[in-house]
């Protein structure tokens, strides 16, 4: 009996990380913390419609994701596809949730809908290049922004690619259908 009862606990743990570490389980539970540890800086909003809760195995760690956040930095809306947000899992037991980092995977961009949205970019400089060198191409982003215990950003890593750019680089130099990656 005791056998049987190890066995079931055993399979039902395994179905369980399963569950979560493929499907994970849907709530709107944490909407509103998450919105508001995201929202405590001033210039980031960010609205979530449902929450799924996983298990990220590679890195033994829990996430919440969601589809389609609606996000803004300043007044501009900046398209993502995907949020995820990677927890400590003793701050849930305290219902103080900790932070640890924030994966966002950004919607391709047109260079035609990345200039509208290139007066939030810094430095000038880049902005400037972007507006007025730039004539098309597509932009695809993945970032991760790690954060400390304050929930204060302290490293991130942006990736990605560029497809199909079009662009003057100086007097008398341009580049056509030029593709590449970047690891920032």
């Amino acid at each position: 009996l005791f056998f049987s009862f190890l066995i079931f606990v055993f399979f039902s743990v395994i179905t369980f990380i399963i569950i979560l570490s493929t499907y994970g389980i849907e709530t709107k539970k944490f909407n509103n913390i998450i919105s508001q540890k995201i929202n405590g800086n001033k210039n980031i909003n960010i609205e979530l419609t449902s929450i799924k809760f996983k298990i990220d195995i590679k890195e033994l760690s829990l996430f919440l994701e969601t589809k389609n956040p609606l996000l803004s930095y300043k007044t501009a809306k900046i398209p993502a596809d995907n949020l995820k947000v990677y927890v400590d899992f003793i701050s849930i037991i305290k219902s103080e949730i900790n932070i640890q980092k924030v994966n966002l995977e950004l919607s391709k961009l047109d260079f035609k809908d990345l200039k509208k949205l290139s007066y939030i970019l810094k430095p000038s400089n880049l902005t400037s290049y972007l507006n007025n060198k730039v004539q098309k191409g597509k932009l695809n982003t993945k970032i991760e922004v790690y954060l400390n215990e304050n929930n204060e950003i302290e490293n991130f890593i942006a990736r990605g690619s560029v497809e199909g750019l079009k662009a003057k680089i100086i007097d008398g130099i341009e580049v056509d259908k030029t593709n590449f990656t970047f690891f920032w």
